[in-house]
């Protein structure tokens, strides 16, 4: 997987203990806007980078039609989302 790192905007869910989940989430490439619903959270993981805590996720979705494997990162301090890897 190559490193993207660019900003998305994200639609989750949170069970009661608080647990996050990204469900779908939408990134603008030009004047091409493109929604991916996340069918599957293979991993979740969490790391402290440059002293800011960040969750990684890694999703499983169907983009252009192809099932394709990606990690979305969490920036928990800023609130942030962003398509790290594809």
């Amino acid at each position: 997987m190559r490193i993207v790192m660019k900003p998305i905007e994200a639609i989750t869910t949170h069970s009661k203990e608080g647990v996050i989940r990204p469900e779908k989430y939408k990134i603008i490439e030009g004047e091409e806007t493109i929604v991916v619903r996340i069918d599957k959270i293979l991993t979740r993981s969490e790391e402290k980078s440059v002293g800011c805590r960040e969750l990684i996720f890694n999703c499983q979705g169907v983009i252009n039609g192809y099932i394709k494997n990606f990690e979305l990162k969490y920036r928990v301090p800023e609130c942030k989302w962003f398509l790290y890897r594809i």
